[in-house]
Parts: C-alpha cells; structure tokens; sequence
C-alpha cells in the first residue's frame, strides 16, 4: 500500500524569491474569491503552456489571503523526472494516484489537479486555452466518492507568455525524432508524440516569457453528494464532467472579457509584449 508523504504546512507568507519575481512580472489579479468556500474542494482548472507559470502564484495567493493550501496531483511520467519527486513533495505535490487522492482526501487536503494532464500542457500551435480533458471520469469519480466540493477556476494570460515557434506535429517530421519512435523514451515518456514539449520563444527570441498579466477567475463551487452513490454509473459521471468542463470553459471566456477590460499596462510592459 502507498501512503501519502508526510508534509508539514509551511510558514506564512509562503512565497519564494521566484514567485516574488513572478508576482513582479505578470501582476496576477484574482476574481471570484467570494465563491471560495472553507469546506475542503478539488481545485479543477485549464492547464497553460508548460504549467510553470501561473501555479505557483495560484498556490500562494489562497495560502496567504484564504487559509486554503493547495496539494498538487502530479501524472508518473514527470514523477518519475530525477529531482523532481523530491521538488514536488517538498510542496506537498504527489503522485496522481486513486489510493493517495482517497488518503489526502479522507484527511481533508485541498487539492490541485488539472484533467487535461500533459497533453494539455503541451501546446500545439492554436490550442490556447483548450481544455483536452476527453473522456476522463476518475476525478469526478473521487470527488463524488469523498462529496467533495469541486471548485472549478481559469488562468489567463500564460498562454501569451510565449509564442510557440514548433510544436508537436511540426517536431515529429524532423528526422531524429523518426528515430526514436519504436523506444521506451517515445512510448512512455512522450505518449508517442503526444506530450513533445513544442519549442516557444517570449521576449524577442529568449526563453524569458513576456510580461503578460495574469487573471485567475473562480466560479461557484459545485456539489457532488447527488452523485455519491452513481460513481459506478459512467454516465452519471461524464454528466458531473460536462458539468465541471463547461463551468471553466465559461471561466475562461469571462477571464479574456476582464482581460479585455483591463487598465493598460506601464509602456516598457508593452514594449516587451510586442518583442
């Protein structure tokens, strides 16, 4: 049986001197936060390009200002990165699994998790904001099992941090990647093309993102106890899905409208926009 890490709550303010650059550079304001509730959720939401940029800021504004510490579930195929299980567990991250979502679950943990998983991190050129969630049920299903709340959320302005230069499909044309195709590397790792990192650029041709400005948009959370005795009925599931899907669908299309709305930025955070 796997048990869940030992993690001990960190001080507060929580925030490293990266997401104090973080907080610098893309400004994150926060909308909705009057639907967050003190009862332990499952934190669902879009997953951005690469899916470094906005949780750490996600992540701290709910510590610091509501109490609320989030645990993020991680996928195997990056648990299995060397350091990075380390990284991820020293911030109270864990692998992704039935056995240890039930353990933090029955604990009262509130929890990260994004459905869309790697290959939504893994932009093709004109996916932004996409969610790829397909035909997943088990996070629904937990939620239900545990009624857990499921608040959903969007993240805004990753996705123009960078402009993606190749992507997924454009790389598997290139020869040295024919090569590696039949390899436990392309099979496990890379989902057989699936999850290939697409190369970006940010400011100029650097891989220093823009200063874009980042809006996180929370809706009313949803209820899962009607569901609690139908998580063997995949179709009650995928209804208790569509639901989750369409409430940050809707989030994402009222986080450009304030995007949209929003006061222009210093002229040197523009000018670095348009590099």
């Amino acid at each position: 049986m796997m048990l869940l890490p030992d993690f001990d709550l960190p001080a507060r303010p929580y925030e490293s001197n990266l997401t104090k650059l973080q907080q610098f550079w893309f400004q994150p304001s926060f909308y909705g936060t009057e639907y967050l509730s003190d009862t332990p959720a499952m934190f669902v939401g879009n997953q951005t390009i690469y899916g470094a940029l906005d949780v750490p800021l996600l992540r701290t504004k709910l510590y610091n200002d509501h109490d609320i510490f989030l645990r993020l579930l991680v996928d195997r195929v990056r648990y299995e990165i060397p350091y990075w299980k380390e990284a991820v567990e020293e911030r109270g991250g864990f692998l992704g699994t039935r056995e240890l979502c039930s353990q933090a679950m029955e604990q009262g943990d509130n929890l990260l998790l994004f459905p869309g998983g790697g290959r939504e991190v893994m932009k093709r050129d004109g996916e932004a904001y996409q969610l790829m969630w397909k035909e997943r049920l088990g996070f629904v299903k937990m939620a239900a099992e545990h009624d857990y709340l499921i608040q959903p959320f969007a993240s805004i302005g990753a996705e123009e941090a960078y402009s993606i230069l190749l992507d997924a499909d454009d790389m598997q044309k290139l020869p040295f990647l024919k090569v590696i195709k039949n390899t436990r590397l392309w099979k496990k790792f890379l989902k057989h093309g699936d999850e290939i990192p697409p190369l970006s650029r940010g400011v100029a041709l650097s891989p220093v993102p823009r200063p874009e400005p980042f809006f996180f948009i929370f809706g009313e959370a949803i209820e899962t106890s009607a569901y609690r005795k139908k998580i063997h009925d995949d179709e009650a599931m995928a209804e208790l899905r569509d639901t989750v899907q369409e409430a940050v669908e809707g989030l994402i299309e009222e986080g450009k409208n304030i995007r949209q709305s929003a006061p222009k930025q210093a002229l040197w955070r523009r000018f670095l926009k348009q590099m």
